[in-house]
């Protein structure tokens, strides 16, 4: 049994935007408090921060009550399922197109300290595309494409190409006629031979 509140106590407890009314042993919340506490639980904050923000301290309602307050309301108040408003979706959508063309104009800066200032080829812009895929969240090929100079489709051929190609390498195995002829059966250079 908890123990009672204190006139002063009651008083302060309901002056709180979160109390709808209090007596000497119970509280009841307003169901706004009750909504709001649910959401910030449902995303992952603790029950004990979520009292203390709205001004009632473990200390004073005891850490048992939020407990149980908190499982009772999560049988009766479901998580929202609400979708991400139409400016805040515009929002991660350019965010993902910056990340995206950061992360591009970062990679054309290496390959232009890498070349020493030469022109790059397409082949390798295509080449670090494919590694920023590989390595950037919620990569943008658009913006990836557009910082590099180059297009989706030819970026789309490029890769057809290259699997084609890794995809005729491994039918003719080392050897044949895509492959090394000088390789050995591991695809290294065959030590045996004696031209090496």
């Amino acid at each position: 049994m908890s123990r009672a509140f204190t006139p002063e106590e009651q008083a302060y407890l309901a002056s709180l935007s979160a109390v709808q009314s209090v007596s000497e042993s119970t509280i009841t919340y307003a169901p706004e408090f009750r909504a709001t506490c649910m959401d910030r639980y449902y995303a992952g904050e603790s029950p004990t921060e979520i009292f203390r923000s709205e001004g009632l301290d473990p200390a004073l309602i005891g850490g048992k009550r939020i407990e149980r307050c908190v499982s009772r309301w999560r049988h009766s108040i479901p998580p929202r399922d609400t979708p991400t408003p139409p400016a805040k979706r515009d929002l991660l959508v350019e965010n993902r197109m910056l990340r995206s063309q950061v992360a591009a104009l970062e990679g054309l800066v290496e390959l232009v300290h890498a070349r020493e200032n030469r022109a790059v080829r397409k082949v390798r812009r295509f080449e670090l595309i494919e590694e920023l895929r590989e390595r950037v969240d919620d990569f943008s090929l658009a913006a990836a494409c557009g910082v590099l100079g180059v297009s989706e489709g030819g970026y789309y051929h490029w890769r057809a190409q290259r699997a084609a190609w890794a995809d005729a390498a491994r039918q003719d195995g080392p050897g044949g006629a895509h492959g090394d002829p000088d390789a050995g059966p591991d695809g290294a250079p065959d030590a045996s031979d004696p031209r090496k």
